[in-house]
């Protein structure tokens, strides 16, 4: 018998004793390697979101437990027309468009001024067919989908990422007349320029990437446009240098900050405008995202409230479909309640949510010298001057140790957070392993990820950023799923996610309410109160092994089946013979059902509605034409439930439905069975839309 037989035998017994209540938490690290025995990621949350990763998509675990993948730098506009400021494929075609238009004796000054504008508004792409380039990781993706014949809710997606950004990864030399950057002496091109450029840019892009629509599947149309600290967006002063901001940058603004962001803004408005136009324009049904920059040692606002102020006009002219949540998080900050109002914040200028580059770092712990009353900043060198304000001594900032760990660990004085002193300055994978702080890592992803379910249909993705603590953005901070051990072996964080899809059908399973107990036999109430009992004791529990997932999974198929058991006392009288008691058919015999479920009336938010339930037999009963009995309907949208019961008239129930709050629901339907009809084998879970 093998060991993960064992391990599933056991975890039955755990499900159905209340004694597996208490958690088990292993005294050490498991031994093992990357274990792809165990059950894939991207399976386990295949009903409620597209589990993937911000990274390589083609390494056996990658492939096992990832669906989908970002690439990282492909797709950046460096990546797309290449980083040489003298000898770009736009620098070289606008200076053979100049010379062509300065020597032509046909047109007159004017003429040449608009020509010469036209020529530098256009952006020349360059070929991305090389090893490693964007084409050639779409067509390996595409070879592989094929070559393993892959249905396509199974097949290898890309989340395209990024049209628009700031930084080293967007040349200064597309930002200037000419695409040519003296840094000396930069002539950086006008803002009406800098929209028609980026406006062709996005059409080039929309085109050459349109015949890779079987993979590609969202964009982040912009990402990181507000600064941290300013509530602006990025410019030349900022921490973040920001090209756009340069271009757009209005000086004599600074007093009314809101028209400010507005007018700083406008690229982003384009991009967005320019993003639904071209994708419609070549038939690409793509979503379209702002990707927004989180960092576990900064403060969200005002940059989150100044992101979803600029995103408003946005979401009015119909041009944005998700907002696109980084989850670069620690277990010590954010909170799941502040992450829960930015969710919400999100779903107000978008229709759904995607998290896009997240992990979960290790390394962090509040700040006990953290001031909420003073401003969280970025460290200067006038703060080396005293080391008694510095980390490890005080605080969260080191100047010194500014560039280490990423460059997002000391960089913020007055943070909420600080690096655990005994962490170091570097990685240290004895803490990051060690069970104490493994455990605060998975508590805060089960939590995580309970909040993310609770939403239903509105997240639609969520990518972890690589593939181990070493093999990751953040990778000194013990961030990721998988230990940077030379092993890498799954931490307790890796069987926490895990598990939240199996927490969450566990809760739905306890949630069904058969009816009053009185109905049925008491041997077969007394199983399903067992049962049940065993289920609810397992909900609060921590998860950090395969034992505690298994154990999740049998407490819920064992309560399932038990609901299937319960016997009803009086089985309906046989048609034609009134008063006559049926003799309950055997098991075998009992008739089979299936739920169809309509919506007469479909709820609004301002207004209630009605749905319809008709079980429609699939194998005769004897003596029982149509079912009888009871069915419950559960509708459940994030964190909300709304339970009706109703009683079957000809096979159906009709049940009415209060008004409902904007979003996608979960409808869940389930049916005990009668005297002739078995109950229904599973659940039947379907989505409803409610609109305004």
């Amino acid at each position: 018998m093998s060991l993960r037989t064992l391990t599933r035998r056991a975890g039955v017994v755990l499900a159905l004793s209340v004694a597996a209540a208490l958690p088990s938490i292993p005294t050490a690290p498991p031994a093992q390697a990357v274990d792809l025995s165990l059950p894939s990621l991207w399976q386990a949350y295949k009903d409620d979101f597209i589990f993937g990763t911000f990274g390589d998509w083609s390494s056996d675990q990658a492939k096992y437990h990832y669906r989908s993948n970002s690439l990282p730098n492909a797709l950046k506009l460096d990546g797309q027309i290449g980083n040489s400021n003298t000898n770009s494929l736009s620098r070289q075609t606008y200076l053979a468009e100049a010379a062509r238009i300065d020597a032509d004796p046909t047109l007159t000054e004017a003429e040449k001024a608009d020509a010469l504008e036209a020529a530098n508004e256009h952006v020349v792409l360059q070929p991305t067919t090389g090893p490693g380039q964007s084409e050639t990781v779409l067509k390996q993706i595409e070879a592989y989908n094929a070559a393993n014949n892959l249905p396509p809710d199974q097949r290898k997606v890309v989340r395209a990422h990024v049209l628009a950004w700031h930084g080293g990864q967007q040349p200064n030399y597309f930002f200037t007349d000419g695409f040519y950057y003296d840094a000396a002496n930069p002539k950086w091109a006008t803002p009406r320029t800098m929209l028609k450029r980026l406006d062709d840019y996005v059409h080039q892009m929309m085109v050459k990437y349109a015949p890779y629509q079987d993979v590609i599947y969202s964009w982040d149309v912009v990402n990181e446009a507000i600064d941290d600290y300013s509530g602006q967006i990025r410019n030349g002063q900022d921490p973040q240098v920001g090209q756009w901001g340069i271009v757009f940058r209005r000086p004599d603004l600074d007093a009314t900050p809101d028209a400010r962001l507005k007018a700083e803004s406008a690229w982003v408005r384009q991009a967005f405008a320019s993003a639904r136009k071209w994708s419609n324009a070549v038939g690409a049904k793509w979503k379209l995202y702002y990707n927004d920059y989180q960092d576990s040692n900064k403060l969200y606002e005002p940059k989150l409230s100044q992101t979803i102020k600029m995103l408003k006009p946005i979401h009015d002219a119909g041009n944005i479909d998700g907002y696109g949540m980084q989850g670069r998080l620690a277990w010590a900050y954010p909170g799941i309640n502040q992450l829960r109002a930015q969710i919400n914040a999100g779903l107000t200028v978008a229709d759904e949510i995607s998290i896009s580059e997240s992990d979960i770092r290790s390394d962090l712990e509040p700040n006990p010298n953290y001031d909420p009353t003073q401003p969280t900043r970025p460290v200067t060198a006038a703060d080396a001057a005293d080391p008694n304000t510095q980390w490890p001594t005080f605080g969260s900032c080191s100047w010194v140790n500014k560039g280490a760990a990423n460059g997002n660990t000391f960089d913020v004085c007055n943070s909420p957070v600080r690096r655990i002193p005994d962490w170091g300055t570097g990685s240290n994978v004895t803490l990051a392993d060690s069970p104490a702080i493994m455990q605060k890592q998975a508590d805060f992803a089960a939590d995580w990820m309970d909040l993310l379910l609770s939403y239903g249909g509105k997240v639609k993705a969520y990518q972890f950023d690589g593939t181990s603590d070493s093999n990751t953005f953040n990778r000194t901070d013990g961030a990721q799923l998988w230990s940077g051990a030379a092993d890498h072996h799954e931490k307790y964080s890796f069987f926490s996610v895990l598990g939240a899809p199996a927490r969450e059908k566990l809760r739905a399973a306890i949630a069904v309410d058969p009816g009053d107990a009185s109905r049925y036999t008491t041997d077969s109430w007394s199983a399903y109160a067992r049962a049940k009992q065993a289920a609810a004791a397992l909900v609060p529990v921590r998860i950090y092994t395969i034992d505690a997932v298994n154990a999740v999974t049998a407490a819920t198929a064992a309560l399932t089946q038990a609901r299937q058991g319960l016997v009803l006392l009086n089985p309906p009288t046989t048609p034609g013979t009134p008063g006559t008691p049926t003799v309950p058919p055997t098991p075998g015999s009992k008739g089979t059902v299936e739920a169809r479920v309509r919506l007469p009336r479909r709820p609004t938010s301002e207004h209630g509605g009605k749905l319809e339930v008709r079980l429609v037999p699939t194998t005769a009963a004897t003596g029982e034409p149509t079912p009888t009995g009871t069915v419950v309907v559960e509708l459940t949208h994030a964190g909300k439930t709304v339970r009706r019961t109703g009683t079957l008239e000809s096979g159906v129930v009709r049940v009415g439905v209060q008004r409902l709050a904007v979003g996608t629901w979960k409808v869940h339907v389930s049916y005990s069975g009668s005297g002739g009809y078995q109950a229904l084998p599973e659940d039947v879970v379907k989505k409803i839309h409610v609109r305004r």
